[in-house]
Formats: C-alpha cells, structure tokens, sequence
C-alpha cells in the first residue's frame, strides 16, 4: 500500500479515535481482526454501523417503507402460450 498511504490511513484512525472514542475504535479493531479485515474503511464502516437492535428496527422501518411500492407479478399465461407453439 505504501508508507504515505498507510501513514494516511493511521492518521484518519487516530482522528476518528479522537473523536468516536478509544473503546468503540477498539472494538472496531478487534472486530475487523475477528473477520480478517485489514482495510482502515473497512475499520470504519464497523465503527459507525449501528448495533443489531438498531439495524434491526431499521430493517423494519424500510420494509415499511417499502410495502407501498409492491405490485402483484403480472400474468404472463397468454405469452406462455405462444412460446409453447414454437417449434
């Protein structure tokens, strides 16, 4: 990656401790350890996702969200036909 890249990559680390606090960052470290993550984004990312009770009533929330946009599939009988009739 570099030396200027990586130096880069600590240092937003380190700011982001500064701001987040060093327990989260920790965890975050040790949870991108867990799954062989080494990527500072990817540090990140678990740093600012919520926890799984929040994730979940988010989920929810969208899936609500989302209802009024569903349409039943339409009926392709008609055009099943035709592509019988193919020899």
């Amino acid at each position: 990656m570099g030396s200027s890249r990586a130096t880069r990559d600590m240092i937003s680390l380190v700011r982001v401790g500064l701001s987040e606090g060093w327990d989260k960052l920790l965890f975050a470290f040790r949870e991108a350890e867990r799954l062989e993550i080494s990527d500072p984004a990817g540090v990140r990312h678990i740093l600012f996702v919520p926890d799984a009770r929040q994730r979940r009533l988010d989920a929810i929330r969208l899936a609500d969200e989302l209802a009024e946009f569903e349409r039943p599939m339409p009926m392709m009988d008609s055009y099943d036909m035709l592509l019988g009739e193919v020899v």
